[in-house]
Order: C-alpha cells, then sequence, then structure tokens
C-alpha cells in the first residue's frame, strides 16, 4: 500500500538522488553511513556491490542515536564515507559531532550547511516562507515550531569551521561548492551599488545568496595509512 509523503520527506527523497548522482563516486562500492538519515533514502540509489546503514532520531533510520550525547557508536575508521547533511545546525554541538564523523570516516566525509545569512536576507527582501512563520528555522513563532536551527552562519563561516575542522582531523577539504544561482543583482547595478553601500566591507556575494554549502573532506594520504 502505497503512503503519500509529507512535502518535507519528498524534498528529501529528491534530495538524496541529487546526492547519489553527484557523489557516486565517492559512494559506489563503498561502506556508507549516513548520520541523521531520515528515512534513509539515500538506500534506494546506492549500488549493489556498496553498504548502508543509517543512523538518527526521527524518521525511521536503521538506528536511533542521539547525535547530542557522546561519541557515535562506531570503531574508529569503520566506514569508507560518512555523510552528514543539513543536521550539524540543528545541533549543540557541532563540532564535537563533526570530529566524531571523521574519526569514523576511513576516507571521505561529506556535510552540508545552509546558509541562514541568505536565508534571512531573501525574506527581508521577499517576505517571509510563509504565514506562520518569519523566519524560517530562526523565528520565534507563537507555538513550538517542529524544527530549528540552533546556529546562525554565513556561508565564509561555514566554509571556515569545514575547512578548520577538517584540518584539526587530518583531512583536507578538496571539494567545496554551494547550491546557488546567478545573484540577480549582478543583472542590477543599482542594486549592486545600494549593497555595496549598506552592508560592511568582507560580506561576499555568498554569503548574501548562496544556498546550502557543500563539503567533501578527505583524510590525509599519512592518517589515511594510520586508520586499520
Amino acid at each position: 500500500m502505497s503512503t503519500t509523503l509529507p512535502p518535507d520527506a519528498v524534498g528529501r527523497a529528491a534530495k538524496a538522488e541529487q546526492v547519489w548522482r553527484q557523489y557516486e563516486r565517492f559512494l559506489r562500492g563503498r561502506s556508507i553511513l549516513d548520520v541523521g538519515a531520515d528515512r534513509c533514502h539515500l538506500r534506494e540509489h546506492i549500488d549493489p556491490g556498496a553498504s548502508y546503514w543509517g543512523i538518527g532520531l526521527g524518521g525511521n533510520p536503521d538506528q536511533e542515536v542521539d547525535l547530542e550525547h557522546g561519541r557515535l557508536p562506531f570503531d574508529d575508521g569503520a566506514y569508507d564515507t560518512v555523510l552528514c547533511l543539513d543536521v550539524l545546525e540543528h545541533l549543540a554541538n557541532p563540532h564535537e559531532t563533526f570530529d566524531e564523523l571523521c574519526r569514523i570516516s576511513r576516507d571521505v566525509v561529506i556535510v552540508s550547511l545552509p546558509n541562514p545569512w541568505a536565508d534571512t536576507y531573501r525574506v527581508l527582501r521577499q517576505g517571509p516562507y510563509r504565514d506562520s512563520l518569519a523566519i524560517k528555522y530562526y523565528g520565534l513563532p507563537g507555538t513550538p515550531p517542529g524544527d530549528r536551527h540552533k546556529w546562525f552562519f554565513s556561508a565564509s563561516e561555514a566554509r571556515a569551521f569545514a575547512d578548520t575542522r577538517a584540518s584539526h582531523n587530518g583531512y583536507e577539504v578538496i571539494e567545496a561548492r554551494s547550491d546557488a544561482g546567478r545573484p540577480r543583482f549582478l543583472r542590477h547595478p543599482l542594486r549592486w551599488v545600494c549593497e555595496w553601500i549598506l552592508f560592511r566591507h568582507g560580506v561576499g556575494v555568498d554569503d548574501l545568496y548562496a544556498g546550502t554549502q557543500w563539503f567533501v573532506l578527505r583524510r590525509s594520504q599519512t592518517d589515511r595509512g594510520d586508520v586499520a
């Protein structure tokens, strides 16, 4: 019997397919740990030679794990590739959890983070995401929200975070990209001038317009040899 998924779940299912297409070379034939896996949508796309395990709270993961309490229950280097997509911003301990992702991975870690600055700027320019919540995940609605973020950061801060934690754990960021189209203001010089006047020096185009930030980390050759 088929079940109609809520819009958020449909979006996550489509995103899982996009993740497979974008990062197949880091997933095909590998052991994969999906941290914050929700309904484990990615499992539907992996090849027969790969193995998949999804953890988290909520949805229907293979294993329920509270990411905010202690070490994750896996050995060092237990998986070839570890994913953590749109999860860290929900946690009180993103630095510790990021370090755990690196500990558990034998080779590659893939992380995505939102760009709250761009979300907020879009609200200021275009209006709320929906009437009941002025700024998605960051507003203060009259009733408790079903979900929220605990960190507010820019695209450049997300990159600095990924670079710093990667280096701390013996990794390097080998790919960094963002979900973003061509900023409209590039087609409107007057808007560019207004923003140049309004915002402090150092606020970049990505900070105001870029979407989700994606980072691929690879363990350094020296540290890779240290992992059993």
